[in-house]
Formats: C-alpha cells, sequence, structure tokens
C-alpha cells in the first residue's frame, strides 16, 4: 500500500480511538466530565471515519483551522439547545413522572429531530466534506433537504445527541448500569457517524438531478473507495460544483483533478467548470479555477462564464462578474441567441453588473438575432431603471439594422407610459418603424395600452401608419379588441373604415378576436362601419361570427340571422357562444340532420373530419351524411389514427359504417390495416364468412397485408386463428411473411398445430412455410404438434428425405420427391392436389424418376394413383425404359401390370426388349417376353433384340449371362441369321463387326457365344459390307482360340475381304503372328507368338 494511505489510516485510526475514550470515559464519569466528553468524542469520530472513507482530504493544517472548530461548533450548538429545551420537561418527568411531562419529552424530542432533518445537508457536509461552517450555512438555501434520507441522518445525530445528555445528566442513569452504557455508546459512535456519512448528498435546488438509487441510511454499508485517488476526480469535481460543495470542489482540485475538463457527452447539465463556478455564491472555485488556467472565454454548449453569470441571477453577481472581467472574461462574446452578457445583465435589477460590463467595453447597441440592443431586452422587461442608465451611457434608442427600442417599450406587459415617455425624452423618433413596417403606435395598440398610445398620440405619433399587412393601428387595436385604445384612435381622427390587405375592415377584425364582446361590436357599428361588407374571400363580419361560434355577435351584427335550434332555444337573453361543430355534433347525435346543413357550411373539412370520430356519430346515416358535407375522412386521431383505421380497430361492430366509408372512396390504405381489423374480430371471437368477404374486400381495396396489429399480431397468423382459409390463401399468393411471428413467439404454421387447423396447416405447407422454424420458446411447429398428440398434423410436418425447398411448391417438385423415393413426400404432395403426371424441367414425371431410381414402394404409390405409366419425357425415355436401364425387374413387372406399352418405340425405333438385350439383362427379358415382347421386331437399322444381345456380348464380362441371354431370345424364335443394315448378322456382331481394332473384350464369354450360335447352326460365310467375315474378324481382333474354332467348324480360311486380304494377311497387318499362325501347318521349332506374349500380359 502506498505511504500517504497508510498515513490516512494511521491517523484516522488515531482519531477515532480518541473518540471512543472521551466518549466511554466521559460517560464512565458522568455528571460535567459525561457531557465534555460526550461533545468532543463527536468532532473526533467524525473526522476518524472520514479519513477512513477517503471522502475528506488528509491536510492537517486545513483540519485544525477549519474542520474541527466548525464540527466542535456545530456539536456544542446541538448538545446545548437540546439540554436547554428538555430542562423542564426531563426535571419534571423524573420529579413526578405525570403524563404532561411525558408528552414534553416527546415534544421536545420530535422538535429537535426536526430541528436537525431540516438543517441535515449542513451536517452532511460537515461530516463527510468537511470545510468552514459558514460556508455550509450559505449553501444551506441552496439544497433541498426535503429528502426522507435526511430523516434518517436527523434519527442518527438525535441518537448521538441523546446518548450523551442521558449519562450526563444527574441521576438519571443508574450507578450499576453506568459502565455497561458507557461502553455501549462509545461502541455505538463510529456506526452512527458511518451511517450519517454514507447516505446521498442532498441535491442542489437550480439543478435537479434524479439520482438512479436513494441510498437508506439504514442500508449495509457499501465498499467505497478508500482514497480520493480510487474515484473518477473530473466527475466527482463536476458533482461537487452542481451541488455548490465547494470544499469538496477545492479538494478534488488538490488531489489531481483537471480543471480544464469538459462535461461528459451524455451528461445533461452541459456546464463547463467556471460557468457552474461562476454562478455559486462561495466565489473560491472560480478564484481556484482561474489559477489552474481555466479559459474564461471558451464557450461550451454556447455558455461562457461570463455568460452564465449574468444569464442565471435576477439580482445580478456583481463579485463575480467583477472577478471573471478583471481576469480577461470578454463581454463581447454572444451566446446562441445572439445575447451578449450586458442583454443578459439588462433583465437584472442591479444596474451595479451593467456598469461593469460598460466599463469593461461592452458594446452598448450589440443587436441579438431578434435585432434587439440590451436596451430593448430593458424595455421589454419593463426595467426602466436600466433603461435610463444605458440611455445616459450612450445607448441608442434606434439601432441601425435592428428593431426600435420604442416598439418594445410600447408593447410591454403593463400600460407604462413611464418608458415611452423617458425614450421620447431621449430622442426616439415616435414613428420609428421595424422590419414588418410596424410602429410603437401599432404595438401599444395591439396590445391594448391606452395610456401608452396616448403618450404616442400626444407625441404625433401616425394614426394612419400602415405595416407590411396594411393595418393601421385602429385595424391593430380592433384586432385585438381593445375599446379604449379604439375610443383614443377614435379621437385622434383614425380611418375608422380602413381595411387590410385582405379588405378586413375593424369590424371583421374584432369578429376574429379572442376575446370581443357585443358592447365592442355595437360600439363599431355606431362608429359606422359597414356590417356588409366582403374581405377578399367573400365573407361578411356576421360570417366570421358565426363560423367562430360566437352567436351573441351574429344577433349583434345581423338581427334576422338564422340562428341553430340549440341556440335559438335557449332561455338567457345573450345567446351563448358555442361552436358550429359543437352545435352540428349534437344535432347528429339526436338523429334531427334538418338544418345542420348550414351549420355544417360553418365547418371547415377538417373540423368535420373530427367529426367523424366521435362515437356517438359513428353509425352508417351520420357518417355519410358528414362525408356528403365534405368532411375529410383523412383527419387522424390523437392515437394517429384515420377514419378508416379507427373503424378497422371495432372489427365487425365497424363494418356497417366502415362500409359506407369505403362506398366514398376511402382508402383503407395504412401500415397494419388488414391485421388490426383481423385482430379486432379475433379479440370479438368473430369469424363469420361474412367478415372475411370484408377482408379480402380490403385487400382488394388496398389495405396493408403486410404490417402487423398494434398487438404485434401479422396478419398470417390471425388469418390461421379465424380459420379463414381464402384470406390465408389470398396472403400466401401476396408474399406475406411466411415465418412471422405473433406477440407469443409464434409463426402461423405453429399456430395452425396448435389449434389444430389441418386445412390451413396444408396451404402453409404448400405455400412455402418452413416447418424447421422456432417459436420464442424453441419449439418447431412438429414438436408442437406432436405435444397437442395430432399425429394426423405431425406427419404433414416431417420431411426429412425430401427437405422442402423454402419456397412455394410447384408441380415438378413431385418428380424431385420421386427421385429420391421420399415416399411420404410424394402421398403429402398428391394429397396437396398436385398432378401425379406433373413433369419437371427435362419432362419426366414422377413415375420415371422413381422407376428409373428403383424406388419401388414409390412407383406402387404413383400407379395406385392413376400415374400414366407410358407418360414419356423430352427424350423418349418412359417408365418402363428407365426401370429396364436401372435394371430393376420387379419395377419392370409392376409396370406392365400397369398397362405399360410393351412395344412403345424409344427413340431409333429401340423397343425396352432391345434395350434389356442390350444391357444384357436375360431375367428382364424373359420377363418381357413373357409379357408378349416381339423378339422379331427391329428398330430403324433393321437390328432385333438378337442383334442387340450379341452386340453385348462382344464387350460383356460374364458368360452364364450372355448363354443365358442368348438361350432366352433363340428359344423364343428369334432368327440367329437375320442380317440387319449393313449386312451384319449376329454372328458377325458377337465377333465384334461394330467394334474398333483393339477393343478389349473377354474371349471366353465371346467363344462361349460362338458355341451357342454355332448351335443353331449359322452360316460361316456371311460378310459384313468391308467384306469381313468371322475369320477376318477373329483375326482383326486377336481372337486365337476363336479362330481355332471357327476353323474346326469348317470357316474359310481363303475367304478374302473387298481389299482381297485372307484373315491370315489381316492377323499379319494387326501383329498377332500366333494367330496367323493358325492358317498354316505348325513349324518345328518355331517360338511363341510376341503378341500373345503382350496379350497375355495385358
Amino acid at each position: 500500500m502506498p505511504e500517504p494511505r497508510l498515513q490516512t489510516r494511521h491517523v484516522a485510526l488515531i482519531a477515532l480511538l480518541a473518540g471512543l475514550l472521551l466518549a466511554g470515559v466521559g460517560a464512565w464519569l458522568g455528571g460535567v466530565a459525561a457531557a465534555l466528553g460526550a461533545w468532543l468524542a463527536q468532532p473526533a469520530a467524525a473526522m476518524g471515519v472520514s479519513w477512513l472513507r477517503g471522502t475528506r482530504v488528509l491536510a492537517p493544517g486545513r483540519a485544525w483551522r477549519e474542520d474541527l472548530p466548525a464540527l466542535a461548533l456545530a456539536w456544542a450548538a446541538a448538545f446545548a439547545g437540546s439540554a436547554l429545551l428538555l430542562a423542564w420537561p426531563l426535571a419534571s418527568l423524573h420529579d413526578s413522572g405525570s403524563l404532561l411531562a411525558a408528552l414534553g419529552v416527546s415534544a421536545v424530542i420530535g422538535a429537535v429531530i426536526v430541528g436537525l432533518w431540516r438543517t441535515w445537508p449542513l451536517w452532511h457536509g460537515l461530516e463527510r466534506d468537511g470545510g468552514g461552517l459558514a460556508a455550509h450555512w450559505r449553501g444551506l438555501l441552496e439544497h433541498d433537504f426535503h429528502a426522507w434520507r435526511g430523516l434518517a441522518v436527523a434519527t442518527a445525530l438525535a441518537v448521538a445527541i441523546g446518548g450523551g445528555l442521558c449519562l450526563a445528566w444527574p441521576g438519571l442513569v443508574p450507578a450499576s448500569a453506568r459502565t455497561a452504557l458507557a461502553i455501549a455508546y462509545a461502541l455505538l459512535l463510529p456506526v452512527l457517524h458511518l451511517g450519517v456519512q454514507r447516505v446521498a448528498g442532498a441535491g442542489v435546488l437550480p439543478v435537479v438531478e434524479m439520482p438512479e438509487r436513494e441510498v437508506d441510511a439504514f442500508d449495509p454499508p457499501a465498499v467505497e473507495a478508500d482514497a480520493v485517488a480510487d474515484v473518477d476526480l473530473e466527475q466527482a469535481l463536476f458533482e461537487a460544483a452542481r451541488a455548490g460543495r465547494v470544499d469538496r470542489a477545492l479538494s478534488l482540485l488538490e488531489a489531481g483533478a483537471d480543471a480544464h475538463a469538459l462535461p461528459a457527452d451524455g451528461s445533461r447539465d452541459q456546464r463547463s467548470l467556471g460557468a457552474l463556478a461562476a454562478v455559486l455564491p462561495d466565489l473560491r472555485l472560480l478564484r481556484t479555477l482561474i489559477a489552474h488556467g481555466v479559459d474564461l472565454n471558451h464557450a461550451h454548449a454556447g455558455v461562457t462564464p461570463l455568460l452564465a453569470a449574468t444569464r442565471d441571477s435576477w439580482h445580478g453577481r456583481p463579485d463575480a462578474v467583477t472577478t471573471l472581467l478583471a481576469n480577461g472574461a470578454d463581454p463581447r462574446i454572444a451566446d446562441a441567441e445572439g445575447n451578449t452578457p450586458l442583454h443578459h445583465a439588462a433583465r437584472s435589477s442591479d444596474p451595479g453588473v451593467v456598469a461593469l460590463l460598460r466599463d469593461a467595453a461592452a458594446e452598448l447597441d450589440a443587436l441579438n438575432h431578434d435585432g434587439l440592443t440590451p436596451l430593448g431586452v430593458a424595455c421589454m422587461a419593463g426595467n426602466w431603471r436600466l433603461a435610463k442608465f444605458l440611455l445616459e451611457r450612450g445607448a441608442r434608442p434606434d439601432p441601425q439594422g435592428g428593431q426600435p427600442v420604442l416598439l418594445a417599450a410600447a408593447a410591454t406587459e403593463e400600460d407604462d407610459p413611464a418608458g415611452v415617455q423617458l425614450l421620447l425624452k431621449h430622442k426616439a423618433k415616435v414613428d420609428a418603424r421595424d422590419a414588418q413596417r410596424r410602429s410603437a403606435l401599432h404595438e401599444a395598440a395591439f396590445a391594448g395600452h391606452a395610456e401608452v398610445a396616448a403618450t404616442l398620440l400626444a407625441a404625433g405619433a401616425d394614426v394612419h401608419a400602415r405595416d407590411a399587412q396594411q393595418r393601421t393601428p385602429w385595424l391593430d387595436a380592433a384586432r385585438g379588441a381593445r375599446t379604449a385604445v379604439l375610443e383614443k384612435l377614435a379621437d385622434a381622427g383614425a380611418d375608422r373604415l380602413a381595411t387590410d390587405a385582405e379588405r378586413r375592415n375593424a369590424l371583421m377584425l374584432a369578429c376574429g378576436a379572442e376575446q370581443v364582446s357585443p358592447a365592442l361590436v355595437r360600439r363599431l357599428l355606431e362608429w359606422g362601419i359597414d356590417p356588409a361588407d366582403t374581405d377578399a374571400a367573400g365573407r361578411r363580419p356576421v360570417d366570421a361570427a358565426a363560423e367562430a361560434g360566437r352567436w351573441a355577435l351574429v344577433s349583434a351584427l345581423d338581427p334576422a340571422y338564422a340562428l341553430p335550434n340549440a341556440v335559438a332555444a335557449a332561455e338567457d337573453e345573450t345567446p351563448p357562444d358555442r361552436a358550429p361543430s359543437a352545435l352540428l355534433r349534437e344535432g347528429l347525435a339526436s338523429g334531427q340532420f334538418d338544418g345542420l346543413e348550414a351549420l355544417a357550411r360553418l365547418c371547415s373539412r377538417e373540423e368535420l373530419g373530427a367529426l367523424l370520430h366521435e362515437p356517438d356519430l359513428q353509425r352508417p346515416a351520420r357518417l355519410a351524411w358528414l362525408l356528403r358535407q365534405g368532411a375529410d375522412p383523412d383527419i387522424r386521431t390523437a392515437q394517429g389514427d384515420t377514419l378508416a383505421f379507427a373503424l378497422l380497430s371495432q372489427g365487425a361492430s365497424g363494418v356497417p359504417a366502415l362500409a359506407v366509408v369505403l362506398a366514398r372512396a376511402v382508402s383503407p390504405a395504412g401500415a397494419g390495416g388488414l391485421s388490426r381489423f383481423l385482430a379486432a374480430c379475433a379479440a370479438d371471437d368473430q369469424a363469420a364468412r361474412t367478415l372475411e368477404s370484408c377482408a379480402l374486400d380490403l385487400l382488394d381495396r388496398g389495405a396493408d397485408p403486410f404490417g402487423a396489429s398494434p398487438q404485434g399480431d401479422p396478419a398470417l397468423s390471425l388469418a390461421v386463428r379465424l380459420g379463414w382459409q381464402r384470406v390465408l390463401d389470398r396472403l400466401l399468393d401476396i408474399g406475406v411473411d411466411r415465418e412471422a411471428r405473433d406477440s407469443h413467439g409464434m409463426t402461423a404454421l405453429h399456430l395452425a398445430a396448435v389449434l389444430g387447423r389441418e386445412t390451413a396447416l396444408k396451404q402453409l405447407i404448400a405455400k412455402g412455410a418452413s416447418p424447421d422454424a422456432r417459436a420464442a420458446d424453441g419449439q418447431t411447429p412438429l414438436g408442437v404438434a406432436l405435444a397437442c398428440g395430432r399425429r394426423d398434423l405431425a406427419d404433414w410436418l416431417d420431411w426429412r428425405t425430401w427437405p422442402l425447398p423454402k419456397r412455394a411448391l410447384r408441380p415438378a417438385d413431385l418428380p424431385s420427391a420421386a427421385m429420391v423415393g421420399d415416399r411420404d413426400a410424394v402421398r403429402r404432395l398428391l394429397d396437396l392436389g398436385f398432378d401425379v403426371d406433373s413433369p419437371d424441367a427435362q419432362g419426366c414425371t414422377a413415375l420415371l424418376r422413381a422407376a428409373g431410381g428403383g424406388f419401388t414402394t414409390t412407383v406402387e404409390l404413383l400407379i395406385a394413383r392413376g400415374a400414366d405409366p407410358q407418360r414419356a419425357a423430352h427424350t423418349g425415355a418412359t417408365p418402363l425404359s428407365a426401370a429396364v436401364s436401372m435394371r430393376q425387374a420387379e419395377i419392370v413387372g409392376a409396370l406392365l401390370t400397369a398397362g405399360a406399352d410393351i412395344e412403345y418405340r424409344l427413340p431409333g425405333g429401340v423397343t425396352v426388349l432391345m434395350l434389356a438385350a442390350a444391357l444384357g439383362l436375360p431375367e428382364i427379358a424373359a420377363r418381357l417376353i413373357t409379357a408378349g415382347a416381339n423378339v422379331h421386331a427391329g428398330d430403324a437399322q433393321g437390328l432385333t433384340p438378337l442383334h442387340c444381345a450379341t452386340l453385348y456380348g462382344f464387350t460383356a464380362r460374364e458368360k452364364p449371362r450372355l448363354v443365358a441371354l442368348l438361350d432366352t431370345l433363340l428359344l423364343s424364335g428369334a432368327e440367329s441369321e437375320q442380317v440387319a443394315s449393313g449386312s451384319v448378322t449376329p454372328l458377325l456382331l458377337l465377333l465384334g463387326a461394330r467394334a474398333e481394332p483393339g477393343t478389349a473384350c473377354d474371349e471366353e464369354v465371346v467363344l462361349a457365344g460362338l458355341e451357342r450360335l454355332l448351335d443353331e447352326g449359322v452360316s460361316l460365310d456371311v460378310q459384313d459390307p468391308r467384306g469381313f467375315g468371322p475369320l477376318h474378324l477373329a483375326s482383326l481382333h486377336g481372337l486365337l482360340r476363336v479362330v481355332s474354332r471357327l476353323l474346326r467348324a469348317g470357316a474359310d480360311p481363303e475367304l478374302r475381304d473387298a481389299l482381297n486380304r485372307t484373315p491370315r494377311e489381316i492377323a499379319v497387318m494387326r501383329g498377332f503372328i500366333d494367330v496367323a499362325a493358325e492358317f498354316v501347318p505348325a513349324t518345328p521349332g518355331a517360338g511363341a507368338s510376341m503378341a500373345r506374349f503382350l496379350r497375355d500380359r495385358g
């Protein structure tokens, strides 16, 4: 631990020990010693606790000079005052024990606690922060002492005082209990002082800071920093400055707080340290900041310390202003509104601040953004003393480019001509005009200042002057309904028939005034103003009065005017003033429409539109009438709802009125309109089909399907809840978010599962809703369905093999599901209504895909659902050919049973039997032949199934398969020597007539096939178009054993091809020397064939 911290703790412990000893020893001795001990123990304990907590900086000189005397004097006053108040009632209680004495003691104790509560900010500051008693006493008025935590502080102080007095009072404590009570009192003192000091400080009245949490004095002690260095010095400095705790702020500055720091960005109070210090009554902090070099002209948040000092005090702060000016504060810096310190000082009651600023060369005629000089501000405030002071020092009543000061003096709140007289005395121009061409007489006339107007008229003010709106003072007086001023102006010869730029005369303007009496109207009529004159819009004064609902004025202007029934029926002699809209509302509410058209004409579209929202008027007939009168249906309520939205919120009850509104072409558009209607219907448990039709009509008229209801429920979820299938289907077709969650965190699919709405669930699945979406609690729709025991719904939500594509399902998805063999997915898609023969992009149906994939159960399902077994793809492939190609014998049988065309020709005239033969499938070929396949059918090249089988035989690797295939075909009547196009026979194809030289083949398999054909007695003299016979082909491919077998069977070794070559020559040409040797007698000693050697190695 650092050495200063250790020293502080040692001093604090010594002070605490001294307090304990003083309290304990004095209490044990009793009498005067107990009183003195209890008194002196309090400062020692208070300082010890504060040093331990780090709230008071250890400064020995300051402690002896300020802290200890202040605490000792405060506690002495508290002990002495309490003892004086308790002397008589406590002595009487001790002697007599009467009820009156007990009540007196109780009253004194209550008074002491109340007094301590009233002064608790002083005690709190002395105990925790220290400082002089006078400074804390001066700051007491600026603190809020009403907080309840102050009562806790007062109670703790009262316990400390009461305990000491009880132990010191003669004869009050028995001798036997004194020792124990003395020890208890001594040990209790540190706890009491800790409770006092850890309470949050009192707030300052000018800056109300809402604490995040009120700290109770009886909460368990919180762990705080044990030194100033452990806290945010700058933040603590700002808090101390705002709270007016100057001593605390000075201590923080001594501890290293930055005097140039700025307030935090998120703080409500953005005043700088200089501005805060400038408004405090104690200037020590301001002087310290100046000593630290704070820039007094820095305007943080638009306020300098000098602006703050002049702005925030009605009585002025000459000491602070003097200090600031003496240290270089610039009196010419203006705030955000253009006001200089002199502008602010002009409002104060003390001219001393103005004098100080003037002596510092402040500009007398500086203009703010409103064009006012300090003299103008003083006149606006009616501060004639300061106005005179400024005029005597050269302030101009008519500043260049600014507002004439005489106008401000004429428009004050009081009808006081003193300011006008003062300005006129100092040569102010009586007819000076502002930017709007208004004179002081205009301002006085409109404000109703008759004495000011009389003073201006006496000074020669122009009674006929016109402003930018062409209004004269006479018209302004009428506009303000100022009868006394009108009398003055009439006597001065004002033009009584004058009109403004909109051709409104005095009578018209008076009828539009806020407060106008019939007497004024009659007086204007007496002055000869014609009530029939119209303004530029064609309105008469009586029309303006009627629109404002001032029926007394209407009667005064035109006794023949037909008053509304509700006004005419009133018993008062003077008709009451009631707005036309109010009369219209009452008339409509009564159901009587006669005579209401005239009232409607007096109302604006906005006023009529506001009536549309009256609950009593939201009936079809009344709404239709208002809309016919031109009511604006787009007027919004306080909640921001239009008429259509307000009716949508009513659900079923608002449908009749909504029909009227929609018939008037009012659009229901707006965010969440449809959801609002559906939510209202769901709340009222109204799910009638007529309401569903209404919802569909709203969609047709432009209601928003995407926004959520005010409760946060999307339209899709509400449609599921209501069970409206047509609305649900329409919303899904529009493209609303299928995964939107309602106010409970559930999607529409979750709701369908919970409510058991199977049809809605199917619709959602078909339109792309995801069964993998999770609710707010993490459940999927599948989990919800299983939890509800709905396995039938769970079947629709389980798509594990073929996952849903997260979009609306398409017909091509059926072949896609069949391709992976998901029988359940295929079944569900068929149940959703997709055509069983729906093709994909390649034209393949689900049956073809399933047959090609070998998915027997899926094929059986599709056949059972009526799939066409003969439906071909774009390539010409059929389900049967696909099954044959993929060697699916069982599926072939199922397709044949389903009626697949066995003789259907694939591209090139190929039959499925030929395909099976070409693929070497004896079992499928046998099944096809059994089903009636034609073994003699040929393709476009004349190839038969036997030709295809022998083509397969040349490259086959399984001898039994080839032999079985040939047996199946030959035993079924296939012609073994049928010649196809190109003069090829099965024998030639078996020997590789269609194969390229060097094509790999299994000689053993070929030899087995040859044996089977030789058994059929095939001719060995056949030749292909190249003239190749069986021996030529065997020699070409190097089939030694085949050559030998052919020679033994009688093949002609001298047969020549089209190029006159013998088989031996072909063998030699191909390098098969051993094959060529078969055609000549064996030579003794001949070596082995190199070709055979290479062939065997391969």
